[in-house]
C-alpha cells in the first residue's frame, strides 16, 4: 500500500483494495507516498517502489490464474529468473573462510 497521509499512530493508505487506515506502530511515522506491506490492518515493512510494482504484479499474475483469465503470461513476472546470464541456482552463498 502507498501512504496517503500520515496521523498519529495510523496512516490512510491506499491499494488494490481501495483506501483504508492502518496501524503504523511497527514501522513508526513514514512520509507521504511511501510504500509498505501490510498485514492485518499494520504496517510491517517499508518497501522500495520498484518492490511495490514487482509484488503488485505477482498478485495481477494470482488474479488472473484464479479467475481462469485467458492469455496470462506466467513468464513475464518472472523475467529476473529466466535471465540466461543469471547464474545456476540462483544466488551464490559464500560461508565465512572461503
Amino acid at each position: 500500500m502507498k501512504i496517503v497521509e500520515q496521523r498519529e499512530f495510523t496512516a490512510l493508505c491506499s491499494g488494490r483494495g481501495g483506501e483504508t487506515v492502518v496501524d503504523t506502530l511497527l514501522i513508526g511515522p513514514q512520509p507521504e507516498g511511501t510504500w509498505i506491506i501490510t498485514f492485518l490492518g499494520s504496517a510491517r515493512e517499508v518497501i522500495s517502489a520498484d518492490e511495490a510494482n514487482r509484488i503488485s504484479d505477482a498478485l495481477e499474475l494470482v488474479e488472473a490464474v484464479m479467475s481462469s483469465r485467458d492469455g496470462v503470461d506466467l513468464n513475464a513476472p518472472f523475467a529476473d529468473l529466466l535471465d540466461p546470464s543469471r547464474p545456476p541456482g540462483g544466488y551464490i552463498v559464500k560461508r565465512s573462510g572461503e
